[in-house]
């Protein structure tokens, strides 16, 4: 169970840096689809090096962490562009 708490962690920086960028697409609209591909890059970039250096023995529960916390962090950005 304390493999799928650490794996969820990492949505703890993903958070506020998707806040960064939403605020920053919705400041300027023109540029929303760039900043998505923005979005996603730093996404993989922080979620990939979580995954590799914290890499466990069992990585099973990890990678369930690490798929909830891109479920939840995916949830929290739908809702705030439908807002």
């Amino acid at each position: 169970m304390e493999r799928f708490i650490i794996g969820f962690l990492v949505a703890v920086p993903l958070i506020p840096i998707n806040d960064v960028l939403l605020m920053w697409a919705s400041k300027d609209p023109t540029k929303a689809l760039g900043i998505a591909s923005v979005m996603f890059g730093i996404n993989l970039i922080v979620i990939l090096t979580y995954g590799f250096l914290l890499k466990p023995e069992e990585p099973t529960m990890f990678i369930l962490g690490l798929l909830a916390a891109i479920l939840t962090v995916m949830i929290r950005k739908i809702k705030k562009l439908m807002k």
